[in-house]
């Protein structure tokens, strides 16, 4: 999962499928954790089928067929919250009586930033967040929340997150651009380490037939370190109408949240992330972490999920690391209040959100695969601002049309 609620462009396949036009459009990135697929949101509740078996059963799909560099199907995997979300309603209850316990028809969850407003947003909260379940470790949406991915077949919801596109352009100049002829695409959620997860699983063979590269842009294979401050007291992105102790109950709730805490064959076990007066948390405090913030739901999540990227197994694909530097980037925090005020942040070296130390896992796999393993520093570029960058809009024409 992605670093909420950002997008991370994940990756790029060449796949070939055999009716023109063919896409999928995913949901939110929230599997189940036992089971190390891609998945999808249907009628509200997460659906750990792979992707594979997805496009070989589904009615709009046909069966995947051998990729060739003249017909590759790019396909991208985006981030928490990475494409527009609506939702219809029928709820037994509603948390304020300004919101609505039933709709008619599908309406913008995401995003729309009339939802974002005082006392409106307690009503959006409640309807994006996730229900974890600690006896079968899913999560979904609450009783009464039906939630849909806009425009099947379509690439809009991934343009814009704002359906009016008048607020919120995320990658529009890009997007144009890289699909500009390009004759298939397959869409599904999650993020870098999303994707490694699958391709980990996956027969080497499979991988052969199919997939021609993989291309992850900003990718936090070895976790990140703001997660630890986006649990404690949440964090709102730089939206100034959303206060971050509001916005936390959604962002605990999102199991990739958990998912995306630092990993120890990245950072140092002894590394402090968190200082309070009474109490030091490092990697391997997260039990006593969770405790200490009353999530502890939190401390299952992580047990859930953190396995699911093993470290040292390479992905067996051709792999390309595009990734941001010299941005100041969270790197620890001190909290005079724990948890429930803002921290002061120790800054260090990344692309504002992914540590460059979590970028740079991608070196680990150099040597350890037969398929070539590429890095490309981004100086400069922040975390969304590389969708925008020309270095990584020719680096990936370079990899789907070649030289």
């Amino acid at each position: 999962m992605s670093p909420s609620p950002t997008l991370l462009l994940a990756s790029v396949h060449e796949s070939r499928m055999n009716e023109s036009e063919i896409r999928y459009a995913g949901g939110i990135s929230e599997a189940p954790t036992a089971n190390r697929t891609l998945g999808t949101w249907e009628k509200g509740t997460w659906s750990i089928e792979p992707a594979r078996k997805l496009a070989e059963s589904h009615p709009h799909f046909s069966p995947w067929k051998p990729a060739t560099k003249a017909a590759g199907a790019p396909a991208a995997v985006p981030g928490d919250l990475g494409n527009q979300l609506e939702a219809k309603l029928d709820k037994p209850t509603v948390v304020h009586y300004l919101c609505s316990k039933r709709t008619d028809s599908y309406f913008t969850l995401w995003l729309n930033l009339e939802l974002l407003l005082p006392v409106i947003i307690d009503c959006w909260i409640d309807n994006i967040r996730l229900v974890y379940n600690r006896t079968s470790r899913t999560t979904q949406f609450p009783d009464g929340v039906d939630v849909r991915v806009p425009g099947f077949g379509k690439t809009f919801s991934l343009e814009f997150l704002d359906p009016s596109k008048s607020s919120v352009p995320i990658s529009t100049p890009w997007w144009r651009a890289l699909w500009a002829g390009a004759t298939h695409e397959v869409r599904t959620s999650g993020g870098p380490p999303m994707t490694g997860a699958e391709l980990q699983q996956q027969p080497q063979a499979w991988k052969d037939k199919y997939i021609h590269a993989f291309v992850a842009l900003g990718p936090p294979w070895g976790g990140v370190a703001k997660t630890l401050r986006v649990l404690a007291s949440g964090d709102n992105n730089r939206i100034p109408v959303i206060g971050p102790l509001k916005i936390r109950e959604q962002q605990r709730s999102a199991v990739s949240t958990s998912w995306l805490l630092p990993y120890n064959y990245t950072w140092s076990p002894k590394k402090v992330f968190v200082h309070t007066p009474t109490a030091n948390y490092t990697l391997q405090d997260y039990r006593r972490f969770f405790q200490d913030i009353g999530f502890e739901e939190g401390w299952l999540m992580r047990q859930d999920t953190e396995g699911l990227v093993e470290a040292m197994v390479p992905p067996g694909v051709r792999l390309h690391c595009l990734y941001g530097t010299g941005v100041p980037t969270p790197d620890s925090f001190y909290y005079e209040s724990f948890p429930d005020r803002d921290p002061k942040i120790c800054f260090g070296d990344g692309d504002g959100t992914v540590n460059l130390q979590s970028a740079l896992q991608c070196q680990a796999w150099c040597g350890r695969q037969e398929q070539e393993v590429s890095l490309q520093a981004l100086p400069g570029t922040e975390h969304i601002a590389m969708l925008a960058n020309a270095t990584t809009l020719a680096y990936l024409k370079r990899v789907l049309l070649g030289p």
